[in-house]
């Protein structure tokens, strides 16, 4: 209704438009009309200008070109039976007759398109004139072999090239040959006319190519120019295979000549041919230098101010390594061949990125000619995979202590197989001193020099990172050496380490023909043991999953080849392989095991957790306290022995001792088990209902939290602490008597210098309090779940009736009140950029403060109380980067990077990273909403 009410008075308005603006409006459009057209007529006519340049030069560059073959062929080959013999003469010449009168038919149906596209001099050229139906008629016909005359030409060209050389060194009647057809020639080398039908193939693709491009879709001609460009393109790519192996050995003899190299030995292999030149900058030796790269097809000649610098030769195991950037340098990568490592940085990412491209390219071409020749000659190389060697953090130890060091954690892998080692850069010099006498053949990188002043500098540990990924990738890829059982034994690796890729496919096939597929999802979990039905509830499922997918993609070698792990017997010590290793339960308790002299910390934890019916054990983990009582994560692939023992060789030497007696430390090396990870207490609390061994644990754990200072408490709130202690250590013996009261026996939780603030008096006497009230109401509350568990009342299974279980509970439910009970802690210093940013986005600023990482969030704590000014979740940290000193994170929600000094800073990193993944699979499996009930807004500081 409304659109016809509207039209009359749209017509309406249309007749009472005046006839003069009418007519202006017309002529307005036929003018905007016009101005189109020419524009579009102008650019049509230069594109047809153009076509006909391009046809006028397909034209003359081939009557050009046929004119020349004809000289070859009508006079100085009938000259050549004179002065060289039938055999030289065609291995010289070749089939160039047969090309000759080819490229003449050609040339004929040419010039008939052409001749009636050009006109005479009285016409115009017609830019719509058929020229190429003749040519594409003569190649589309069946009996017709064309161009591919071409093939028998180029494939015997390099030895037509060898030839002329050879004689022209050797032959004087050759000589005189050359000198004789020099005029007819046009004074140019006779080669240089040998090669114009190979060059000749490519020209016709850039003509045809460039002629497709300015000719318009529904041009007459453009179904013959689109037939002749992919016709010479496809004859093109058969005939540069035998180009490229000519051109490629010519630029290698060029290359021989320009810098002295040994061109017999360059050229002794025949399918070596030259790839390409690339300027690089590498590290050695700590010195950062500009080289010129040649790159031949199976080896890279490295030029550095005009001489040899190195060769790195390249193999089927040969591979391009993209690094992470570091504090100092930047657009990292290695080129890893036999025996040879170059290491390599960029000045920006993109040129990174096409150096990285263009080497793998290289590589992979090389791989494949590799792989033919082991098929056709039956033969199979001694290691089928490559080893890869990535130094993936460093760790400050002793950083307290004279004897500071820096050890490397490198990640050796081979085919998805993988395992950190630990090294220091003086085992890893040492070790390069004995296998260059070992090997002289094999050139290991330099080593710079050491400088007591500067060896714990960042810059001179990251310049030490690439010497020793160097060492260990040479070292362990060359095939001098796979055979060596002392290298693998020196750094722990399992003597079938090159077999291992084969044992795992051969693990896979068994689980594909046990389950008739191959494992994935839930599916994989439910086979490892997961209880799926658990996932939601319980944070030790959770944790396994979690473990279970990350070693899903990525196996250590641990896994594919265990190491023997079992309680101590006195039989043991006769065998030279086994050691004596004490661990320190949670509880104080102790458990003596005997492991293999390569056995991993991830073995160890499990066992010792199994043998002390420990249920769940992914958040806890080993730590190594040292002289100075200052603890520190094992790593899951550290040797467990080897970290024993060198700590406790440490500590007995002289400067150690000094350092013990200034400190009054205990000399003891302790390896303890403790809490590690911190799950939402609600999956945490379905745990230790379930597993009384876990609840005695956690209490203990949170006790040792106490006495290390983690919470800020008051005098009362360490007695009662104290008290639970003395009720979860001793409730055998409980003394409620204060004059039976030992001190020794409370202050394991209370720290000295608190301890040393009020009188021994004090301390006894309000813990004694707080003993005997404790001691009521555990009496109590057993009593009462005794009664409800006989009357089997629900949830009855899971009250506890043992006191000890009990006083856990209270010290559980005691922590949870205070924010820092349920966060892993650490102190740091903050960056001085940091703190500037931090003033100037308005948050609290403080030198020194703490970082906590709980399951849920990271906090920033102020250093007085460990109150939290600042929470940030983990989907908005795009990433963590550990240097040896200092952490550096990377969120969503700051303008700029916040960067803490610290010597834990690995142990932040693995932290992070292990909270992300677990984030990561509660995502993918519906479990978010665990993760996003945090309570600790709602408890005190």
């Amino acid at each position: 209704m409304i659109q016809s009410n509207n039209q009359p008075n749209q017509a309406l308005a249309s007749q009472n438009i005046p006839v003069k603006v009418k007519r202006a409006a017309a002529k307005l459009q036929r003018w905007f009309k016009g101005k189109q057209d020419v524009k579009a007529y102008q650019k049509l006519k230069k594109n047809h200008r153009y076509r006909k340049n391009v046809i006028a030069e397909i034209y003359n560059t081939e009557k050009q070109y046929c004119n020349d073959i004809k000289i070859l062929s009508e006079k100085v080959l009938p000259l050549a039976q004179q002065y060289i013999n039938q055999e030289n003469i065609k291995t010289i010449f070749m089939n160039c007759n047969q090309i000759a009168q080819w490229n003449q038919e050609f040339l004929r149906a040419l010039e008939f398109g052409y001749q009636g596209y050009i006109g005479n001099a009285k016409e115009m050229y017609k830019p719509y004139w058929v020229v190429f139906e003749g040519n594409t008629k003569q190649l589309m016909n069946a009996s017709c072999r064309g161009f591919r005359c071409y093939f028998d030409y180029c494939s015997q060209f390099s030895k037509s090239n060898q030839l002329v050389d050879k004689l022209k060194q050797s032959d004087q009647k050759f000589k005189q040959f050359l000198t004789l057809i020099s005029p007819e020639l046009r004074g140019m080398d006779l080669s240089s006319f040998l090669v114009k039908p190979v060059q000749r193939l490519p020209k016709y693709i850039l003509l045809f190519k460039d002629l497709e491009k300015h000719t318009e879709d529904d041009h007459p001609d453009m179904k013959n120019i689109k037939f002749l460009h992919k016709y010479f393109r496809d004859i093109n790519e058969e005939n540069n295979k035998s180009i490229d192996i000519y051109i490629g050995r010519l630029q290698i003899s060029e290359l021989c000549d320009q810098f002295k190299l040994n061109k017999m030995d360059l050229l002794s292999d025949p399918l070596r041919i030259y790839k390409f030149e690339e300027k690089l900058n590498i590290i050695q030796a700590n010195k950062e230098l500009i080289v010129q790269v040649h790159a031949l097809s199976d080896l890279l000649i490295v030029i550095h101010e005009n001489k040899l610098f190195n060769q790195v030769k390249l193999d089927s195991l040969s591979f391009v390594k993209d690094q992470p950037d570091t504090k100092y340098f930047s657009n990292l990568f290695q080129i890893v061949g036999v025996g040879e490592v170059l290491q390599c940085f960029a000045e920006s990412l993109s040129i990174k990125k096409k150096a990285i491209e263009q080497f793998e390219k290289l590589i992979q071409l090389n791989r494949e000619q590799e792989c033919q020749k082991e098929l056709k000659s039956g033969k199979l190389t001694f290691m089928r995979y490559p080893v890869q060697v990535v130094i993936v953090g460093t760790e400050e130890r002793n950083f307290q202590s004279f004897q500071k060091h820096t050890q490397y954690i490198t990640e050796i892998s081979i085919n998805k197989v993988y395992q950190n080692i630990f090294v220091r850069y003086s085992e890893v010099e040492a070790m390069c001193q004995k296998y260059t006498k070992k090997y002289p053949m094999i050139e290991f990188p330099k080593f710079p020099n050491q400088s007591w002043l500067t060896y714990q500098k960042t810059k001179s540990i990251e310049e030490r990172k690439f010497v020793i990924e160097g060492f260990l990738q040479t070292l362990l890829q060359s095939k001098e050496t796979q055979g060596d059982k002392q290298i693998l034994n020196e750094l722990k690796l399992p003597f079938n380490f090159f077999e291992l890729p084969q044992i795992v496919i051969e693990q896979q096939k068994s689980i594909f023909s046990k389950y008739n597929t191959t494992l994935d999802g839930l599916d994989e979990l439910k086979i490892q043991g997961v209880l799926i039905d658990r996932l939601k509830m319980s944070a030790g499922e959770i944790l396994k999953a979690v473990c279970i997918e990350k070693e899903s993609r990525k196996k250590s070698i641990a896994q594919v080849q265990p190491n023997r792990v079992v309680i101590w017997q006195q039989k043991y010590s006769t065998e030279p392989n086994m050691k004596r290793v004490i661990i320190t339960m949670p509880d104080g308790t102790i458990t003596e095991i005997g492991v293999d002299d390569k056995a991993r910390v991830s073995e160890v934890l499990p066992f010792v957790a199994g043998y002390n019916q420990l249920i769940y054990y992914k958040d806890f983990r080993l730590y190594l306290v040292d002289q100075l009582k200052k603890q520190r994560v094992l790593d899951d692939d550290e040797i467990i022995s080897k970290a024993y023992d060198d700590e406790y060789q440490n500590n007995h030497r002289w400067l150690n001792k000094l350092e013990q007696l200034i400190t009054a430390s205990n000399t003891d090396v302790v390896i303890k088990m403790r809490k590690y990870l911190y799950m939402p207490q609600e999956l945490e609390e379905f745990d230790y209902k379930e597993d009384a061994t876990r609840l005695i644990y956690l209490g203990f754990s949170i006790l040792e939290d106490v006495y290390d200072g983690k919470y800020y408490l008051g005098f009362k709130d360490y007695c009662l602490f104290a008290a639970l202690y003395y009720h979860i250590k001793y409730q055998d013996k409980i003394e409620l008597s204060l004059a039976n009261l030992q001190l020794d026996k409370i202050t394991k939780v209370i720290p000295h210098d608190v301890y040393s603030g009020k009188s021994d008096s004090e301390w006894k006497e309000f813990t004694m309090e707080c003993i005997v009230s404790l001691n009521e109401q555990l009496d109590k509350i057993s009593q009462l779940n005794r009664v409800e568990r006989l009357q089997k009342k629900d949830n009855s299974q899971f009250k506890f009736t043992d006191k000890r279980c009990l006083a856990a509970m209270i010290i559980i439910n005691a922590s949870q009140t205070f924010t820092q009970g349920s966060m892993a802690i650490f102190q740091v210093q903050t960056y001085e950029q940091t703190q500037t940013y931090f003033k100037q986005t308005g948050m609290e600023v403080h030198a020194t403060m703490y970082l906590g990482f709980s399951a849920n969030k990271i906090y920033f704590l102020n250093p007085q109380k460990k109150i939290k000014f600042r929470e940030l979740d983990y989907s908005k940290l795009n990433w963590v980067i550990s240097y040896p000193s200092q952490v550096i994170f990377n969120f969503e929600n700051f303008k700029e990077p916040l960067r803490f000094d610290t010597f834990q800073s690995y142990e932040i990193k693995l932290l992070v990273e292990q909270y992300k993944d677990i984030h990561k699979f509660n995502k993918e499996y519906n479990l978010e909403n665990l993760f996003h009930n945090d309570k600790s807004q709602f408890i005190k500081n």
